[in-house]
Order: structure tokens, then C-alpha cells, then sequence
């Protein structure tokens, strides 16, 4: 729990209070470049981990060859924040991510 002062008094911050924080904390956050390539590159890591058996097990088609290798490509490939939304955008019903590259073929 993080610390509020009032009044000149540091206290804990009640649960509303840190909520707060941390949703604004997590907006200004996301609207730095770095912590948004950061976070596509951990989606990025989680879609190639999810498929590193393919290539061990020999059962890869060249459709998944290519998007493995589009997935380990998009640093280089997308090096904007623009980039980086089009690549964080979700669905808002869903909550999937909208962007063809994350769709395996």
C-alpha cells in the first residue's frame, strides 16, 4: 500500500485511493513509448513461447514460420508509439488484441 500525506499527516492510502493511483499512474505510463514496446514485447515473447514446440517438434508449416518470424521482426518493424498503439489496441468487447499480427495462421 503506498503512502498519501494530508495535512502534513503520512498515512496508508485507503483502497479507493490506491485504485485511483494506480489507474492514473498506469495512464501516464502507457503513454510513454518505452513502456508500451515493453509491453508489446512481452506479448511478443508470451506468442512465440506459446509455439516454440512446433519448431522442436518439426510439425511447423512455412504459414507459422512466417508469423514467428513477423513476431521477432516487430521491434524493428514498428518503431513509433503510433506502431506501438496499433499494436496494444483491443477489442473493448472482447478485450483481444485487434492487431493481424497476434492471429496465428
Amino acid at each position: 500500500m503506498s503512502k498519501i500525506m494530508i495535512n502534513n499527516i503520512v498515512r496508508d492510502m485507503t483502497e479507493e485511493e490506491q485504485s485511483s493511483f494506480d489507474t492514473e499512474r498506469n495512464l501516464e505510463l502507457s503513454k510513454i513509448p518505452e513502456y508500451k514496446l515493453e509491453k508489446v514485447r512481452v506479448i511478443r515473447n508470451e506468442k512465440l513461447f506459446q509455439t516454440d514446440w512446433l519448431v522442436t517438434s518439426e510439425k511447423i508449416i512455412d504459414a507459422e514460420k512466417t508469423w514467428r518470424q513477423s513476431l521477432r521482426d516487430i521491434p524493428a518493424d514498428h518503431t513509433d508509439e503510433n506502431a506501438y498503439d496499433l499494436l496494444l489496441a483491443r477489442d473493448p468487447s472482447t478485450k483481444e488484441l485487434t492487431h493481424a499480427i497476434w492471429s496465428k495462421p
